[in-house]
C-alpha cells in the first residue's frame, strides 16, 4: 500500500545539516524524535511566505510570454508578417526544440551548483523577456522563428529547476499543494494574459504599430521588471538562507527524511547512472506527461483560435474576453484538487478525475456537429479544468517516487523536457485549413490523452507491485551491494506513494 503519513507523524533529529551527507544509509522516521505540530505549521507558513512568492511570479510572467502567441494571432500577427499555410504552427513548434533538449543540461547547472538557483532561474527569465520584446520588433517569419527558438532556450530550465528547488524545502506529502500553487500561477497567467492582451490591443496604431506588437513589447518589459524584483527575493538552497535558523534547517531536512527516508544518491557514478537512466518509472511517467501536456497546450495556445472559430464575426477583443473565464475556472480546479490530494494523501485518484474530465470535454468536441455553439464553448472549460488537475499531480508523482538529488534533477527535467513533445503535437495539429472544426487536432489530442489515462493506471499498478515485493523482502539482496549508501529509491526500504 502507499505510504500514508499525517502531519503529526513528521519528526526531527538534532543531527547538524552538514552531517547528513555523511550518513551511510537510510534513516527511518521511527528513529527520530517527534516534532510539535504547531512548530511544523509555523515553519510551513514561513516557507510559504518567503519561498513561494518569487517563484510564482517568475512562473506567471514566463508562462504569459510563452503562450501569448495565441493572443497575437487574433490581432493580426499572420497578416502583418505575411505568414502563409502552417507557418504559425511552425513558429510554435520551434519553441519546443531547445525547450526539450536543454531541460536536463539546465538542471545540471543547479544540481552541480555551478550557479545559485536565484541567479540561474532569474537570468533565464530575464533573457526570455528580452526575446519576447524582440518578437514585437520582427519584420518577417524568419525573425519570428529565431525569437521563438531563443525563448525556448531560456525557458527550458525554469520549470524543472523550480521543482527541484522546492523539493529541498518541502517533504513529498507537502509538495503537491505548492506545485498546484505554481499551476494556479499558470492558470491565472492564462486569464490575466488574456485580459492584458485585451487592454493592450487597444493601443493598435500607437507609433504606427499593430496591437500584437504591443502585446509582445509591453509583456516583455513587465516581465523584465518583475525579474529584477524577484532576483532580490529569490531563495537559494536551504543551508544558504539566512532567514532560516539552524533549527529550521534541521526541521526541513528531517521532515523530508521522515516522509521519504534518507535514501541518498549523492555520487553520480556508474551504478547511479544505470539506476537513473534505466528506471522504468521515469520513462513511463514521461509518456504519461506527453498526453497530459498536449491537452494543456492545446487550450493554452489555441483557445483564442478555437473560440474565434465558434463565431467568425467575433472581434479579437471579444475572443480574449471569452477566453479569460476558462482559465479562472482552471485556477479553481487546480486549487481544489490540491486541497483534496493533500487531505487524502493520495495522487492517483485525483489525477484520474482530471483525465476523465478532460476526456469528457473532448468527447463533446468530437460530436460538435450535434451540439450547440454554447456547449462547444463549455467543453473548453471542461478540458482545461481537467488538465489543470492532472498536470501538477503528475509532477508530484514523479518527484515523490524518485530519491537522491541527481536522480530527482534528471527525472524532473526529463519529464518536463522530453514529455513536452506533447506540446509539439498540440502545436502542429490545430491547422488553419481545418477550421472551424479542427478534427485532426481534437482526435490527435484525445488519442494521447486516453493513452496517458491508461498508462498512469499501469504506472500505479507497477508502484503497488514493487511496494509489495519490498514488503515481502524480495529486494533485500540489494542490502549486500557496495553502493548501499547511494541507491536512492532503489533501496529496499524505500516505499512508493500514489
Amino acid at each position: 500500500m502507499a505510504t500514508q503519513l499525517k502531519e503529526e507523524d513528521i519528526v526531527s533529529s538534532a543531527m547538524p545539516l552538514e552531517s547528513a551527507s555523511m550518513s551511510s544509509g537510510p534513516k527511518s522516521p521511527s528513529h527520530i524524535p517527534e516534532y510539535d505540530v504547531a512548530a511544523v505549521r509555523a515553519l510551513n507558513r514561513k516557507l510559504d511566505l518567503r519561498v513561494l512568492p518569487p517563484i510564482v511570479v517568475l512562473w506567471f510572467w514566463a508562462f504569459i510570454d510563452r503562450v501569448n502567441m495565441g493572443s497575437a494571432r487574433i490581432f493580426g500577427l499572420e497578416r502583418d508578417l505575411r505568414m502563409t499555410g502552417d507557418q504559425f504552427n511552425v513558429a510554435l513548434v520551434i519553441f519546443f526544440v531547445p525547450f526539450i533538449l536543454l531541460e536536463v543540461p539546465s538542471n545540471l547547472v543547479m544540481t552541480k551548483r555551478l550557479l545559485k538557483p536565484s541567479t540561474w532561474l532569474c537570468l533565464q527569465v530575464m533573457c526570455l523577456a528580452c526575446f519576447t520584446i524582440g518578437q514585437g520588433l520582427v519584420q518577417g517569419f524568419s525573425a519570428l522563428v529565431a525569437m521563438r527558438w531563443f525563448i525556448g532556450v531560456f525557458e527550458a530550465g525554469l520549470v524543472p529547476g523550480c521543482i527541484v528547488l522546492l523539493s529541498t524545502y518541502y517533504p513529498r506529502f507537502d509538495l503537491q499543494w505548492r506545485l498546484n500553487v505554481l499551476m494556479v500561477g499558470n492558470a491565472l497567467a492564462g486569464a490575466f494574459g488574456g485580459l492584458l492582451a485585451y487592454a493592450i490591443a487597444g493601443m493598435a496604431g500607437t507609433n504606427g504599430w499593430s496591437g500584437w506588437r504591443w502585446i509582445f513589447i509591453l509583456e516583455g518589459c513587465i516581465t523584465a521588471g518583475m525579474v529584477v524584483i524577484c532576483w532580490l527575493l529569490m531563495v537559494n538552497w536551504p543551508e544558504e538562507m539566512s532567514f532560516l535558523s539552524d533549527a529550521d534547517r534541521d526541521m526541513i531536512r528531517n521532515r523530508i527524511a521522515a516522509q521519504a527516508g534518507s535514501f541518498r544518491m549523492d555520487r553520480f557514478d556508474g551504478p547511479a547512472r544505470k539506476r537513473t537512466f534505466l528506471d522504468w518509472k521515469i520513462w513511463i511517467n514521461i509518456f504519461i506527461y506527453v498526453g497530459t501536456v498536449a491537452t494543456t497546450y492545446s487550450i493554452n495556445l489555441f483557445s483564442p483560435t478555437i473560440v474565434q472559430a465558434l463565431n467568425p464575426t467575433y472581434t479579437g477583443r471579444r475572443v480574449q474576453a471569452l477566453c479569460i473565464p476558462i482559465f479562472v475556472l482552471s485556477t479553481a480546479t487546480a486549487l481544489g484538487s490540491a486541497l483534496v490530494s493533500d487531505k487524502l494523501k493520495h495522487r492517483y485518484g485525483v489525477a484520474m478525475v482530471g483525465y476523465i474530465t478532460s476526456i469528457a470535454g473532448f468527447i463533446i468536441l468530437l460530436n460538435q456537429r450535434s451540439v450547440s455553439v454554447g456547449v462547444r464553448y463549455a467543453a473548453l472549460y471542461i478540458i482545461s479544468g481537467g488538465s489543470y488537475i492532472s498536470l501538477p499531480t503528475l509532477w508530484t508523482m514523479m518527484v515523490n517516487n524518485v530519491s537522491g538529488r541527481y536522480k530527482t534533477s534528471f527525472a524532473s527535467a526529463a519529464q518536463i523536457g522530453i514529455g513536452s513533445s506533447g506540446g509539439i503535437l498540440a502545436s502542429m495539429v490545430f491547422q488553419r485549413r481545418e477550421a472551424p472544426f479542427y478534427w485532426k487536432g481534437y482526435y490527435s489530442v484525445f488519442g494521447v490523452l486516453v493513452m496517458s489515462t491508461i498508462l498512469i493506471t499501469v504506472y500505479v499498478a507497477g508502484l503497488w507491485w514493487e511496494n509489495k515485493q519490498r514488503a515481502a523482502g524480495k529486494r533485500d539482496y540489494r542490502l549486500q551491494e557496495k553502493d548501499i549508501d547511494n541507491m536512492g529509491d532503489d533501496h529496499p526500504d524505500f516505499r512508493f506513494v500514489y
